[in-house]
């Protein structure tokens, strides 16, 4: 069970005091989603004894989660506004251990805001989401605009794993990981937003980790982003950076160029390189990049009609390290994608299809969604199909699956919403192994009190 941090040990209680101050001027908004899921899956099991994997009887899991999101503001100082977001997970009498639900209740954020026209300041446990990826740390930040077209933004404190809500020395991480480093980390970055005119911004993001200690750099990245509006096109394009090895990571370059009817054509290039921390293993493996280019179309002929399209090519660079795993798997791969969607009235038809070459197999599959939704409700189902053949899977062969959905608004704060699907393998002519059939759904309750969350635009 992750155990609360110091910074989030001061903040939640700093919330609860809050909310529980005199409600004369203070409103607060709650809301709550809770989800109840239900999966079969079949374990497998390595014989030594015939060097396979032996299917074991069929387990199933109900995992249950609760969201609960609180927002309040009013609290005497203008501008002044209370946020935190927790999550409690448990089984419902499964046997099967499902990630992560032996930690039952978990602060995902949690923070104290002063916001006014020009500047923000925020304390307590953050997210942060841009060029770089998606991090989360428990510290400051603050913001400072000039004129909506200029924003500055500083931030640091206690660091966690990019992308996870966990401290990279974790238990949970550790067990793929096992040779990072039992300090935490450190976590600072600025970030510059401007907008030069109404159709173009640009977006810079410094960011650096070291271990809590000092002793040693995790990380240290950059990031660009741009786009520019030229008339119906807008061309778009982004660049990382790794600092500490000098290296570059992802890159892209694209132009959408608008049509009438809701189409427009699209063109991409890109590079994508992954960057490890400096203090991974996996560093030493040494990934590959690989570069590609995409085309997509969307097309509106008619009224409540919509047909798409895409390609996608992506190229290998040559492996420079020797494994004995990636053998004559080629260097290109390819992806097709087609859809249409229909709305009729009330009716809603939605088809898909895929299509995967290369890189060491084939896959391919689609789905058809029919649905009946009139405002304030949806009632449809869902049929799916997908074939794979050598793509680094447990097993290859096809498979089917059929589906009812659900979902009512039933007042202006009360949602429910129900899935279930029902995925029928079936192996290809000759070939043993497991049998992948399985049952999964899921229900929804999604439920807002309080009042209007947002805060006013301007301020006295």
């Amino acid at each position: 069970m992750t155990i609360m941090p110091a910074c989030a040990t001061r903040v939640v209680p700093a919330l609860l005091a809050i909310l529980a101050a005199p409600l004369a001027a203070q409103q607060v908004r709650l809301h709550t989603s809770t989800t109840a899921r239900y999966v079969q899956l079949r374990p497998i099991a390595y014989d030594s004894a015939s060097g396979t994997f032996r299917a074991l009887p069929v387990a199933a899991a109900a995992p249950l989660t609760e969201d609960v999101e609180v927002s309040a503001w009013g609290l005497g100082i203008t501008g002044l506004r209370a946020y935190a977001l927790l999550r409690g997970r448990a089984a419902l009498g499964s046997e099967l251990v499902w990630p992560r639900f032996d930690d039952h209740v978990q602060t995902m954020v949690a923070f104290v805001e002063l916001e006014r026209p020009r500047y923000r300041v925020r304390a307590g446990r953050q997210h942060r989401a841009s060029g770089l990826g998606w991090y989360a740390f428990d510290g400051l930040a603050g913001t400072w605009r000039m004129r909506g077209t200029f924003r500055a933004e500083v931030y640091g404190g206690r660091g966690y794993a990019r992308g996870f809500l966990e401290p990279a020395g974790s238990e949970a991480l550790r067990a793929v990981d096992p040779l990072q480093p039992e300090q935490g980390r450190l976590l600072f970055g600025a970030s510059l937003w401007a907008a030069p005119t109404r159709a173009s911004a640009l977006t810079a993001v410094y960011q650096r980790e070291i271990l809590s200690d000092r002793s040693g750099l995790v990380s240290e990245r950059a990031a660009l982003d741009a786009r520019i509006g030229l008339g119906p096109v807008l061309i778009t394009g982004a660049v990382d950076a790794d600092l500490a090895t000098e290296q570059w990571g992802k890159a892209r370059l694209a132009a959408l160029v608008r049509l009438r009817q809701r189409s427009f054509l699209e063109a991409e290039v890109f590079r994508y390189r992954p960057i490890l921390d400096l203090t991974t293993i996996w560093g030493v493996f040494s990934p590959e990049a690989h570069w590609g280019v995409t085309a997509t179309a969307r097309f509106g002929p008619a009224r409540g009609v919509t047909v798409s399209g895409g390609w996608t090519h992506r190229r290998y660079e040559p492996v420079t390290s020797t494994t004995p795993f990636l053998r004559d798997v080629g260097d290109d791969a390819d992806q097709l994608t087609a859809g249409v969607r229909l709305t009729p009235g009330d009716l809603v038809l939605d088809a898909g299809y895929r299509l995967q070459l290369g890189f060491g197999g084939a896959q391919s599959g689609g789905d058809l969604v029919v649905a009946y939704a009139p405002p304030g409700w949806r009632i449809g189902a869902r049929a799916a199909a997908f074939q794979q053949q050598e793509l680094f899977r447990v097993a290859d062969g096809t498979v089917v699956g059929l589906g009812a959905e659900f979902a009512a608004r039933l007042t202006d704060r009360l949602a429910v919403r129900a899935d279930m699907m029902r995925y029928l393998h079936r192996r290809l002519e000759g070939q043993v192994g497991a049998d992948w059939s399985q049952t999964r759904g899921q229900l929804a309750v999604d439920w807002t009190f309080g009042a209007n969350p947002d805060r006013p635009r301007t301020y006295p």
